[in-house]
Parts: structure tokens; C-alpha cells; sequence
């Protein structure tokens, strides 16, 4: 039988043994991933982005800012930054809004079989973009795609055009491509959202006479400030990272009009063997995204994960 001071020993050992494998593979552990998988790669792509380098050379030509200075002169650049944020705009107003609307349509039983709907919406954000990007270039081909076919059945053929080899809206057609892709997250987050908004909130507006525009705008949407938010960011990132489309789609045609940054990484990199070049790109858009976002959420979210 153990003694008082035995079992007191005992008691501090294991709180010591859990202590050290709780810090090890609960902190040390992440911070380790993180360091290796992340840190270590965006450090290195700062440090190759002072460097000319094609790859493959044993030895990489130090030419400090000579590649920021050419990029601040490049008008594939500001065409790439120019398309990304043209791809953002198109993502806020289009898979966000929609994606809100459905979303307060189903949470209210203003559709018929709201499970299905949501699964249908939903499924496209488990597809490849390769697989979406091939299957929208039949559906927008302009000789026998069906999206044309129905526009000239319904006498709307004035409306038929070159969706992707006219520069001026390629890369809006993109954009629309990527947004139908990505409406099934914005829906997801805020019909759990308007799920946790209070029942008698709705109803004590509707008694008041408010219409569904009028709950949408003045109950759901204040209640949803902090999923707004985050919907928001992950709309900013997803608008960063596109390249998917591009590489299936255009790549980058009309005349690079549809470049945007990922993808000008991917050429400089790959195709021009200028990977210091295309480090100091993928620099400008790590600087880009922490701007951004630093933006949105210290002003125009302020406060929306107040509790």
C-alpha cells in the first residue's frame, strides 16, 4: 500500500508526464507543421524573390530589388491584379449574395424540397475546378455549347458571343464560372447562420408587417455580421488563389487578358524559368491578401465578432 508521500509522487509525475505531452503534440507539434508547411515556404519565396534563378542553375545571381523594380513596370502585372480584382467584385456580388439568398429562402421553406436544393448547390464546391472548368468549356462553346443553343431557341441569339475569346468579358465569364463553383459555401455558412438567429425575432417582424426584402435586410443580415465576415474573407482568398479556370479554360487568351496573379506565377515560373520573377509575384500577393484582409476586418467588420 502506497504511502501519502508515494501517492503525492505519483500524482505530480503524471501531471508532469501529461503536462509535457499535452505542450509537445498540442503546440509544439502544430507550431512545427506550421513552421515547415507554411513558414519555411513563404520565407524562402521572399528570400528567392531578391535572386534571377531559372530552376535548374546550381547557383542563383543575387540582383536585390531588380525584380520588384520590373514588376512595378510590368503591364501583365497590373492586367493580373486588375483581373483579380475584377474576379473578387464578381464573387461578392454574385455567389455571396446569391448564396445568402438561397440560403434565407430554404431557412423560411420559400422552396420545395430545401435538402435536395442544398445538396445540388452545395455539390459543386466538391468538384475539381479542372473537372468544372472542362464541362463549362462545352457548355460555352459557341458553335454547338448548350448555353448558346438555348439563347438562339428562345430568340436571344443577339446575346450569343465569344465567352471567352472576347477580352472584354472572359474574364468576367471566368469569374461567373468560379462563382457558380463556390455559391454552395457562402449558402452552407449562412443557413447555419440564420439558423441560430432567433425565431421570435422573425416573428415579432413579420407581426410588424415586414416583408421577406425588409427581414433580410434589417433582422437577418445585422445578425449574420460575424459570418459575413467570414464569408467575405474566404471570398477574398478564393478570388486570390484562382488559377484553375485559367490553366483549363484560357490560359490566359485573349493576348494574356485573363491572366490573373496565380497564374502569372505559374508562367513566369514554369514557362519563362524566371522563378525569382515569379517569387516576387507570389510576394505581391501574400502583401496584396494581408492588406486586404487587414482592411476588412479592422474597419469594415469592426466589431463583428463582438459577443
Amino acid at each position: 500500500m502506497m504511502s501519502r508521500i508515494d501517492d503525492e509522487r505519483y500524482s505530480f509525475l503524471a501531471f508532469a508526464r501529461n503536462h509535457v505531452f499535452v505542450t509537445l503534440f498540442g503546440i509544439v507539434a502544430p507550431v512545427l507543421l506550421f513552421a515547415c508547411f507554411i513558414g519555411y515556404p513563404i520565407v524562402y519565396t521572399i528570400y528567392l524573390s531578391f535572386f534571377e534563378w531559372n530552376g535548374m542553375a546550381p547557383t542563383k545571381t543575387f540582383v536585390g530589388l531588380a525584380n520588384y523594380s520590373y514588376m512595378f513596370g510590368d503591364k501583365y502585372f497590373y492586367i493580373s491584379l486588375e483581373n483579380n480584382l475584377k474576379w473578387l467584385v464578381v464573387s461578392l456580388a454574385f455567389p455571396v449574395v446569391l448564396g445568402f439568398l438561397i440560403a434565407y429562402a430554404m431557412r423560411v421553406r420559400a422552396v420545395y424540397f430545401p435538402t435536395l436544393l442544398r445538396t445540388a448547390i452545395f455539390f459543386p464546391v466538391t468538384m475539381s475546378l479542372v473537372a468544372v472548368g472542362l464541362m463549362f468549356l462545352l457548355i460555352l462553346n459557341p458553335i454547338f455549347g448548350a448555353f448558346d443553343t438555348v439563347l438562339r431557341a428562345l430568340g436571344l441569339g443577339f446575346l450569343v458571343s465569344e465567352w471567352f475569346g472576347d477580352y472584354r468579358i472572359a474574364i468576367y465569364t471566368l469569374a461567373f464560372v468560379g462563382g457558380w463553383a463556390f455559391t454552395g459555401l457562402p449558402m452552407i455558412f449562412y443557413f447555419a447562420g440564420i439558423g441560430d438567429v432567433p425565431k421570435e425575432t422573425f416573428d415579432a417582424a413579420r407581426i410588424e408587417g415586414a416583408g421577406h426584402l425588409r427581414m433580410m435586410l434589417r433582422v437577418a443580415l445585422p445578425q449574420l455580421r460575424s459570418v459575413t465576415a467570414v464569408v467575405v474573407m474566404l471570398t477574398l482568398f478564393e478570388s486570390l488563389k484562382a488559377f484553375d479556370l485559367i490553366a483549363v479554360m484560357t490560359k490566359g487568351a485573349p493576348f494574356g487578358r485573363t491572366n490573373v496573379l496565380g497564374y502569372l506565377v505559374y508562367l513566369e515560373s514554369f514557362w519563362n524559368s524566371r522563378f525569382g520573377y515569379g517569387a516576387t509575384v507570389s510576394v505581391a500577393i501574400l502583401v496584396l491578401s494581408i492588406a486586404i484582409a487587414t482592411l476588412m476586418l479592422g474597419t469594415v467588420f469592426r466589431g463583428a465578432f463582438d459577443v
